[in-house]
């Protein structure tokens, strides 16, 4: 998964009402991507640390970092900070974990395309 997002850091947000009456735009753009998965040694596979917040394998998991680009204001894109991560916890549910800069709708719209192309996968 690969996505791009107009974000505001803690200081436009503030500055938010004179730009717009300035005509200017206050918002600064951040690159999600999958994490890579790591080899675990003991299952014999490649796997995602959860933190046992994921409890079911499915196709649908999955966790989103920045990519790194140190000329983002807010200092993320280090590109082990996970921003997003949805994952199955049971039958028909799932729970999903974002933080700054996302909002909660993103990070919920971003979930929700997860459904959209996987539905035959399990």
């Amino acid at each position: 998964m690969h996505c791009t997002l107009q974000c505001l850091s803690a200081q436009e947000i503030a500055e938010d009402d004179s730009m717009k009456s300035k005509g200017q735009n206050p918002g600064g753009s951040v690159v999600l991507r999958n994490k890579a998965p790591r080899w675990h040694e003991h299952l014999q596979c490649w796997c995602l640390n959860f933190h046992g917040r994921v409890t079911v394998a499915s196709v649908k998991n999955f966790q989103l970092v920045a990519i790194t680009d140190p000329s983002q204001p807010w200092g993320i894109g280090d590109g082990d900070t996970v921003l997003l991560q949805f994952g199955k916890v049971g039958d028909d549910m799932f729970t999903m974990d974002y933080r700054q800069p996302l909002s909660a709708f993103q990070a919920f719209a971003i979930c929700l395309t997860s459904f959209g192309t996987k539905f035959a996968c399990e």
